[in-house]
């Protein structure tokens, strides 16, 4: 595997499906969808290319680990259409805006899963 792609997460087949998949009027409902369509297809190339997490050390047990992959956010995918030039940095802005509101007013996070109180209820579940 090639240095640092184990932390690799916008391959070109992702950016494709972003600039493929966007559109300024879509809901927020429907940005998760694309979001699902992204971390479907990053767990694909991983799958495919054997890419395994990387390596963390450990503190308390002072033992080398594999961490584990991070998924595409929410805001993760804002801040990829902003880095990408898919969307404008007033838009960027708003998307980011409105993504406030709707998170604080569905009680949701990054990732979609429900907040509840100290635990976290996942779409999984």
């Amino acid at each position: 595997m090639p240095a640092g792609q184990a932390h690799t997460t916008w391959f070109p087949e992702l950016k494709d499906i972003l600039k493929i998949s966007w559109n300024s009027k879509l809901s927020i409902e429907q940005h998760f969808i694309i979001v699902n369509d992204l971390n479907e297809k990053l767990k694909q190339i991983r799958t495919d290319l054997n890419i395994q997490p990387p390596m963390i050390w450990c503190p308390n047990c002072q033992k080398r680990h594999r961490s584990r992959f991070s998924d595409v956010s929410i805001t993760g995918m804002y801040y990829a259409l902003k880095r990408f030039k898919v969307c404008e940095n007033d838009e960027f802005n708003k998307l980011l805006r409105e993504w406030k509101k709707y998170s604080k007013s569905e009680n949701i996070d990054i990732y979609g899963n429900k907040k509840t109180g100290k635990s976290i209820v996942t779409n999984n579940d």
